[in-house]
């Protein structure tokens, strides 16, 4: 007979269980997987979509704001480095995000009549996510290496900036999770806002040198420069790394603290709201 194991509603929101834990992982490897099949199934190029996006974002970057800069060859060819360093990134800290933020909206049915750990959907938004990361890793790194540009000590720094690419896109995405259960409008600002965070994070080129104060102190607060710069530094071992950078890396581990959290309070209560 199996164990079975009570829930009440007195048990504290901040306490992390084992066990609770434990069945997270497994629930978030099953809607993954699920995610994982059902993904490309009704396409003609299947997983070759997980190259040509980054693939055809990067060069289509290129030749258009190459030409906006009418920069010469060489810059050129520095602009497509800087951007296929830390493109993939991107896209993966977009996407556990933007698919992360909405999974409980989007699933609202099973989430009020079962009973597992909240964190789980967002989480198996992060594991597909990461299926393309890496897909897309092995294309940038395959052309980097071709180049003569990929740093050898990539294979010993990628894992650290990977598990900050998560940690900040987790934060994000259990705290709009929690915010959208109540008010719906936080998703629909989503997509528009992922834009603007695009053209005001470092994408494309190192981070400019600005001051703490002001709208400095703001941009350093995205964590989304530290990993765009972090990708740099892993790929190409560019020297990139400023004092600003340790407020960019705490700030995506403090949200990941506090949206998570916020997920476990909010899920009390998530059944009178979807």
């Amino acid at each position: 007979m199996s164990d079975v194991r009570e829930v009440h509603a007195s048990d504290p929101w901040w306490k992390l269980d084992r066990d609770s834990t434990r069945v997270g992982r497994r629930v978030a490897g099953a809607f993954a997987r699920r995610d994982i099949q059902l993904r490309y199934v009704q396409t003609r190029l299947g997983w070759l979509w997980a190259v040509i996006q980054p693939v055809a974002l990067i060069a289509g970057l290129t030749l258009v704001l190459g030409r906006v800069f009418g920069l010469p060859d060489e810059g050129l060819r520095q602009f497509a480095l800087n951007l296929a360093a830390a493109l993939p990134g991107w896209i993966w800290f977009q996407y556990i995000v933007s698919q992360g933020a909405p999974s409980l909206v989007h699933n609202q049915a099973l989430v009020v009549k079962s009973a597992f750990p909240r964190t789980a959907l967002p989480n198996a938004k992060a594991l597909v996510g990461f299926v393309d990361f890496a897909v897309a890793s092995m294309v940038v790194g395959t052309g980097l290496v071709l180049l003569g540009a990929a740093s050898p000590w990539a294979l010993v720094r990628l894992p650290l900036i990977a598990v900050f690419t998560a940690i900040s896109g987790l934060g994000w995405a259990y705290l709009l999770a929690a915010i959208s259960v109540r008010r719906r409008d936080v998703l629909s600002v989503l997509p528009v806002a992922l834009q603007v965070l695009f053209f005001v994070s470092p994408i494309a080129l190192p981070s400019a040198n600005f001051d703490l104060n002001g709208w400095g102190l703001i941009y350093w607060l995205n964590p989304a420069v530290a990993i765009a710069d972090g990708f740099r530094w892993a790929w190409l071992d560019w020297s990139v790394w400023q004092p600003a950078h340790a407020l960019s890396c705490a700030s995506g581990g403090i949200i990941f603290i506090v949206g998570l959290y916020s997920l476990r309070y909010q899920s009390r209560r998530i059944s009178e709201f979807l």
